[in-house]
């Protein structure tokens, strides 16, 4: 209640001094919290301690959210027969598997093996970076919404890890369902633009590396059949400008995954809508390709795309995709909670590969992703689906390949 009773003071703070603008398309204000500089320096945007060299992830420690917020985290705790929200919002994952790995609640583990299993499995995700997504769904999405939910998770929840970098994600552009038409899209363009702007404004001068727009272009061939593309490369060109004119942001747009559109027609959508304007795509976010198989697939894209480097999701691929038997009529891979997946290699920026930035979980493992095989709704955090992806965990690049030097 007093972070609510604080955050809320803080907004209409902004709002009497004209800092949060909650209108439309309007410039305004950069809010973002934290007094940090309006300038950018080219070789280290998010201006890391040390000088990350080519790759401007290098160095980076990303935001690891705590019992109170993180989807891991709060499932444990419940485990334990406690209650997330009694957490304090700077309570962070650290101090938090410090009481379970040697502190008071590590003894409730001691003669209850099934219950240390769920927790160690759940530890796996915990663990890790958890991406905070910004969609046209964010409290509702009304005047004002996006920003004061973008300005919540900057400037409160990442009390819970102070001092690292947020992975945002957005999801602003499938404001009338997949597969618009051209008068959709323009119909819903102001919303959109508002919503975006509203986001931006809300980032202002905070570091965050930021993946826009699931399925941006995963999904973009329907509109090419439909005629709406040039529509649609319009509102991501809108977002990306947006974005780059964030002085510590380091920014990649969603470019599609290796089993979906070749990498000619991928690398004409990005060339279209000025993704040399940052620093590249990613891939695989919401499929389980190879990681081997992305990495290949996008370096072939890269090359046809001035060189733009990328970011692969591996939350989900440690034992690759679940193939359909007939692709023609169901689509190459079963994506709705398909069974027998494993968590995948663990994200880092040390990948091995030059065109490749980082392997990052783009999406919490275990969220489902829909109501198939008894999953709860898209989005939803489901437990059980997380652990049995936490137990095959498998740091594997490619089908057969060795296991890379990691552990979860």
């Amino acid at each position: 209640m007093v972070l609510r009773v604080r955050w809320t003071a803080c907004v209409l703070a902004l709002l009497a001094v004209g800092l949060l603008t909650v209108g439309g398309g309007g410039a305004g204000a950069a809010a973002g919290c934290g007094g940090y500089p309006s300038t950018r320096d080219l070789a280290n945007p998010l201006m890391l301690n040390t000088s990350p060299g080519t790759n401007p992830l290098n160095g980076a420690s990303f935001f690891v959210d705590g019992p109170k917020r993180g989807s891991a985290a709060k499932k444990i705790a419940r485990l334990l027969g406690l209650h997330p929200g009694r957490f304090p919002i700077t309570y962070s994952w650290a101090q938090f598997r410090q009481r379970i790995e040697s502190g008071d609640l590590s003894r409730r583990l001691v003669h209850h093996g099934k219950l240390a299993f769920k927790v160690h499995q759940l530890e796996k995700i915990a663990d890790q970076p958890e991406e905070q997504r910004f969609s046209l769904y964010s409290a509702g999405g009304g005047r004002g919404k996006v920003f004061g939910q973008v300005y919540k998770i900057l400037c409160d929840n990442l009390q819970a890890d102070p001092g690292t970098i947020p992975v945002i994600t957005t999801f602003f552009l499938y404001q009338a369902g997949y597969c618009e038409s051209r008068t959709q899209i323009v119909r819903n363009r102001p919303r959109f633009q508002r919503q975006v702007n509203e986001m931006a404004r809300g980032v202002g001068n905070h570091p965050a590396v930021m993946l826009l727009e699931l399925d941006a272009i995963g999904s973009s061939k329907c509109m090419q059949k439909t005629g709406a593309l040039g529509e649609w490369e319009a509102d991501i060109r809108y977002e990306i400008d947006k974005v780059a004119a964030l002085p510590h942001v380091v920014a990649y747009i969603e470019g599609g995954y290796s089993d979906a559109e070749g990498p000619r027609y991928t690398a004409r959508v990005l060339n279209a809508v000025g993704a040399s304007k940052i620093r590249g795509f990613f891939t695989n976010d919401t499929h389980e390709n190879w990681t081997i198989d992305e990495i290949k697939w996008g370096t072939r894209v890269s090359q046809l795309a001035h060189g733009a480097h990328f970011i692969v999701n591996t939350a989900q691929n440690g034992n690759g995709p679940k193939r359909h038997k007939h692709p023609g009529r169901n689509g190459n891979s079963d994506l709705c909670n398909p069974p027998g997946r494993a968590l995948g290699p663990p994200p880092t920026t040390h990948t091995g590969y030059p065109l490749v930035d980082a392997f990052l979980w783009t999406g919490v493992p275990g969220n489902s992703s829909g109501h198939c095989r008894g999953g709860p709704a898209s989005g939803v955090f489901w437990p059980r689906r997380a652990i049995g992806l936490a137990k095959r965990a498998k740091p594997r690049l490619g089908p057969g390949g060795p296991l890379l030097p990691v552990s979860y």
